[in-house]
């Protein structure tokens, strides 16, 4: 056993890209927490409707978000700091530049006919001013945090984080419980909460941008993520379109049902994307040194890591559902398997599409993305419409499989044509543990009504992680984000 002094000793000794990717994940995890564990008050207080409502809006804005602001924030800003490193200051304000521009373009007429727009889009006009505001906002946010996460400045930005997710949090409570229209109120409360936290940073990004502000990277920037964009379109498509439709096939009360089990079932998804959060810088910087090994050897104990999470979830669904929300939700509790299984094929093929990000072959993602997106809005209008909302669960898990082998044969193909290697990953182990996780998750959607054998069952995947836990911290060791022969 530690104690606290050595372990405070430990922390100081460890170098700063691993404090910082510690720090960076788990202000994600808080971030990501405080929303996951507020859900029980909001599903208790908000209509089974109006939490529908909240949740198709949410759909819609991560939609509008990719016209709006073409996602120069993730992709093509993190891969630009690394390939212009000694130019960062005016690429990235070149970068918020191009944003600006881009999203006066589609704001400036979109008010104007901001009515077509409601009716199109079936949401009230209100509701698409507050969605605008937000965005721009946020995405200063995001422009700033990018830049953070590669220069391992990680104490300002864990402290904004935490404090939006909090103040977020505690504005939207109080509208709901203030305000009749409960969809309404947390809506607006969550645009307050963004301006007030993100203003200074949108002043920041003004003043940067015209300071330091270069065209000469805007050919970059949209050339790299032109081909992106039906790829970032169709993983919102996957991820969400499913609950619009269900509102229209459906109606908004299984909208709402199929929301909460889709968000209930994306928990490892929080730790999941935390961890890409932290990882994707060092495994870029690693690609660059050609560091192959370690790349390997960390992905597949991150990928043991996400599985071993998602059994846990589906052991424990049925008391999740029933912590997180009253008995009108029960029903959907059996589409979370699906959905878990679904997040575990969404990190593996993260690892697979790194590759394609670095190497900057965009148009493959976007020919994967593009039929991944409209095979699950087909199946989804056969199925949806013939076996009720849970069927959206069935097509996604489908559609997620299908896009993680076509990445996998991609990546090979790029891997091999840019370092000579058959894959960097151990493709054996993937394949059977994938297997396994789908097989197993049968097993447990079966076990639901047998509470003893899976709580014998979760115990024994305790049990197991335990007893690898000096293996894995070995593994995390040898592979940590920094330091030694891998240090920046």
């Amino acid at each position: 056993m530690f104690s606290l002094k050595d372990l405070k000793n430990r922390y100081k000794n460890l170098p700063d890209q691993v404090k910082a990717a510690l720090w960076f994940t788990l202000s994600n995890f808080i971030q990501s927490g405080i929303s996951y564990l507020s859900t029980p008050v909001f599903t208790r207080i908000m209509p089974t409707g109006d939490y529908g409502i909240f949740s198709v809006y949410m759909t819609w804005q991560n939609i509008v978000s990719i016209f709006v602001t073409m996602n120069l924030a993730s992709g093509v800003y993190m891969r630009g700091l690394i390939k212009y490193d000694d130019d960062r200051k005016k690429f990235t304000a070149s970068v918020q530049g191009l944003f600006v521009l881009i999203f006066l373009l589609y704001v400036i007429p979109a008010v104007f006919f901001l009515d077509g727009l409601s009716n199109l889009l079936a949401m009230p006009a209100g509701y698409l001013l507050g969605m605008m505001t937000d965005l721009f906002f946020v995405m200063s946010f995001r422009f700033w945090s990018v830049r953070k996460r590669v220069d391992y400045e990680y104490k300002r930005m864990v402290f904004l984080t935490v404090f939006n997710a909090l103040l977020k949090t505690g504005l939207e409570l109080y509208a709901v419980i203030r305000y009749k229209n409960t969809a309404a109120g947390r809506i607006y409360a969550m645009v307050i909460a963004d301006v007030i936290s993100f203003g200074w940073l949108w002043v920041k990004m003004f003043i940067d941008t015209i300071r330091d502000f270069s065209p000469k990277y805007w050919k970059y920037s949209l050339g790299y993520n032109i081909p992106l964009v039906p790829h970032y379109l169709s993983q919102v498509i996957m991820n969400q379109s499913d609950r619009i439709m269900i509102k229209d096939m459906c109606g908004e009360e299984d909208a709402g049902r199929y929301s909460l089990a889709y968000n209930l079932a994306t928990a490892v998804q929080i730790l999941s994307q935390a961890i890409l959060n932290a990882y994707n810088p060092w495994m870029y910087q690693q690609i660059k040194k050609k560091n192959y090994k370690d790349v390997n050897a960390f992905s597949m104990l991150l990928l043991y890591l996400i599985a071993a999470l998602c059994l846990m979830l589906m052991l424990m669904a049925p008391e999740v559902m029933w912590i997180f929300a009253p008995q009108d939700y029960y029903e959907a509790v059996r589409i979370i398997p699906c959905v878990t299984i679904s997040v575990y094929f969404i990190f593996l093929y993260s690892l697979y599409a790194n590759f394609e990000f670095y190497f900057e072959k965009n148009s493959y993602m976007m020919v994967a993305s593009s039929v991944a997106a409209c095979l699950n809005i087909w199946l989804n209008m056969i199925f949806i419409e013939s076996h009720g909302y849970m069927a959206a669960a069935y097509t996604t898990l489908f559609c997620y499989i299908a896009y993680t082998l076509f990445h996998y044969v991609v990546m090979r193909v790029i891997v091999y044509k840019e370092t000579g290697l058959k894959s960097i990953y151990d493709d054996r182990k993937i394949f059977l543990l994938s297997l396994g996780l789908v097989a197993l998750s049968i097993i447990f959607f079966i076990l639901y009504d047998h509470i003893i054998i899976r709580y014998l069952c979760a115990l024994g995947l305790l049990a197991v992680l335990i007893w690898k836990r000096d293996k894995i911290l070995t593994e995390l060791k040898k592979n940590k984000l920094s330091g030694g022969k891998n240090g920046k």
